[in-house]
């Protein structure tokens, strides 16, 4: 196939792949001048069979209708002779299955943010109706920028096809990752890719996937029968919140598992936020369920056995059994006892007033520790409880209760073009939160210092409180230092602070408002962008100090300058250079046009200072002002 010109347009350069029906191979787009392609090629073995035909153009219909960020895009359907292919999307990198491989068990920040990318394809796909029915590691790119796509549709079906497994043999193709309901021949649907995703995770954060065996049947019958262990009791350094959000993903009853990918990657983001958080809600009798043991394989041989020792069997059984009955009706009865004033109430869904009446009548007391937003429980329903329902307490002990503030979404800033400080303060305008890994990628075609790629597209939605990513312009190889927490110290220690961690360019804030100085003491660090903990490079950096003064100051000046803007939005801002740094005595943001910054500055020493108007973070114009 090397060198190979299919239709007079895709040239075939070199294998990349190889899977269990097609190759897959990096060309050139003779049409699209410079566009790469990947070439999924059927094997020859398979270039004559109807099913594997059809299979390949089931690949080509469920892809077609994909635009997505973490979906390998398809471009183009075609065969030449006895050669039928798939155009896609040429992902520069390597599988996921070869990732983890290389580096082993990974850290649940960076387990759960493929995770998440994961389920935003899928969320996608679920959204046009197609079930992928395959995900897995292999089935997972990940491209040199670190960026997840999904692959291969070969098997996935529509929602409301009624195929309900993969043909043939292939049913055991993925075993390591098929849901109880594939292994069984039953209909499948989104909670089927969600289990896969949640095997998947399990994976990641260990390294060994949930259940081995010595073949396919094996492991098929453990993810029927077989209870996946709580990644928690695995490795106590695995979050309890992270343990339990797999363990709802992983249930055997799909009406435990997560109802959407957007719900399951909103959980995964909570579990980073709150790691002792509870997600896992199983009902009673799931539990009971999953506790059951499975029919052994030597069962014939057993029955053989019983049909000859049958009646010695019989009457031994018969005293057993009484005997069984008063031990349970004991059990019974003291558990009854013990519940009544030991067993910790289930108050979640209950809104306050009527915790405390129900936890009070158990000889409990309900205090409100604090409140999240929740997708899960209503506005006014509590949400979380400490100690946990069915763990023990003595009588009297104090339950403490997170009381949800509903399902409070926020739409999700366009940071791309800002600097670090500006997508912070846009974030929190939007009462979202900056990562503080922040990923810096050198790209001449942007400025240094700007954001270049955020990880949630703007526009979309994320709750209160969540965390958005970013990549911003700058070179990696300089080292990235955590942005020192200067909230609280005076000006002049929180300036030699951060001159110390490397950062020499900040601006100076005066705040004045009078509810501070409860708080803070004069010239104090009232607030600081970026935040504390945030990785940034000082030279790409420009830090805001905010500081409470009890007076802007009594020497004044006054401004009237006339600027021309180009952009849809400007940033812009007036500065004063002092011997403590940089003075802002004018900001705001204002629309493409001319415009005339009008105002007086204030400050609380006379003389002639040199001022700056800053337009999107570049110097527009210099001139010096007396305040007197």
């Amino acid at each position: 196939m090397l060198n190979r010109i299919l239709n007079e347009r895709y040239r075939i350069v070199r294998k990349v792949g190889s899977g269990g029906m097609a190759d897959v191979y990096e060309a050139f787009d003779l049409v699209e001048e410079g566009r790469i392609v990947a070439i999924k090629v059927l094997k020859d073995e398979y270039s004559r069979d109807p099913q594997y035909l059809r299979r390949l153009s089931r690949e080509a219909q469920a892809m077609v209708s994909l635009k997505n960020d973490h979906v390998v895009s398809l471009y183009n359907m075609g065969n030449e002779g006895d050669v039928h292919y798939l155009v896609l999307e040429f992902v520069n990198g390597r599988t996921l299955r070869e990732y983890m491989d290389d580096v082993g068990r990974l850290e649940p920040k960076e387990a759960v943010a493929i995770a998440c990318d994961v389920l935003d394809g899928l969320a996608h796909a679920h959204k046009m109706g197609l079930i992928h029915r395959d995900v897995k590691p292999q089935n997972i790119m990940m491209t040199e920028e670190g960026v997840i796509k999904l692959t291969d549709f070969g098997i996935a079906k529509f929602a409301g096809s009624t195929t309900k497994t993969y043909e043939g043999g292939e049913a055991m193709g993925s075993v390591y990752y098929i849901s109880p309901e594939q292994a069984k021949g039953e209909l499948v649907g989104a909670q089927t890719d969600l289990y896969s995703v949640g095997v998947m995770l399990y994976e990641m954060l260990t390294g060994e996937p949930p259940y081995t065996g010595e073949n396919a049947v094996q492991i098929a019958l453990k993810h029927i029968n077989d209870d996946i262990k709580p990644l928690h009791d695995v490795d106590d350094r695995i979050s309890v919140a992270l343990s339990d959000v797999i363990a709802r993903a992983t249930a055997k009853d799909r009406s435990v598992r997560y109802a959407s990918a957007e719900i399951m990657r909103n959980d995964l983001k909570r579990a980073l936020r709150n790691p002792l958080s509870r997600f896992a809600k199983f009902q009673k009798e799931e539990l009971r369920r999953m506790e059951q043991a499975s029919p052994n394989a030597d069962d014939e041989n057993r029955r053989g056995y019983l049909r000859e020792h049958l009646p010695h069997f019989a009457i031994i059984g018969a005293v057993v059994g009484i005997i069984a009955v008063f031990i349970v009706m004991f059990l019974i009865s003291m558990s009854k006892i013990d519940d009544h004033g030991s067993k910790v109430p289930n108050l979640l869904g209950y809104t306050v007033q009527s915790a405390r009446e129900f936890a009070e009548n158990r000889e409990f007391t309900v205090e409100v520790s604090g409140s999240e937003p929740s997708d899960e429980y209503a506005e006014g329903e509590i949400c979380d409880q400490d100690p946990p329902a069915q763990s023990k307490a003595d009588k009297g002990a104090v339950i403490r209760v997170t009381v949800s503030t509903g399902n409070e979404l926020r739409t999700v800033p366009d940071l791309l073009g800002r600097t670090v400080e500006e997508a912070e303060r846009a974030l929190r305008a939007a009462e979202l939160t900056l990562d503080s890994r922040i990923e810096y990628y050198m790209d001449n075609d942007h400025p240094v210092g700007t954001v270049i790629q955020q990880s949630t597209k703007p526009g979309e939605t994320l709750m209160v409180g969540e965390s958005v990513s970013i990549t911003v312009c700058g070179d990696p190889a300089q080292a990235s230092v955590s942005m020192p927490n200067v909230v609280g110290l005076d000006i002049a220690e929180a300036v030699d602070r951060l001159g110390k961690a490397g950062l020499e360019n900040y601006c100076i804030v005066v705040d004045t408002n009078e509810e501070l100085s409860r708080r803070f003491a004069n010239n104090a660090v009232v607030s600081q962008s970026p935040t504390g903990g945030i990785d940034v490079i000082g030279d790409t950096i420009k830090a805001v100090l905010t500081i409470y003064r009890e007076d802007a100051g009594v020497y004044t000046a006054d401004f009237a300058n006339n600027l021309t803007l180009s952009n849809e939005k400007n940033d812009v801002s007036v500065v004063m250079l002092t011997p403590t740094g940089e003075i802002v005595l004018h900001r705001g943001e204002y629309p493409a046009g001319s415009t005339t910054l009008a105002f007086t500055g204030h400050y609380w020493q006379k003389g002639s200072y040199t001022c700056i108007i800053y337009v999107n973070g570049a110097v527009d114009t210099t001139f010096i002002r007396n305040f007197e």
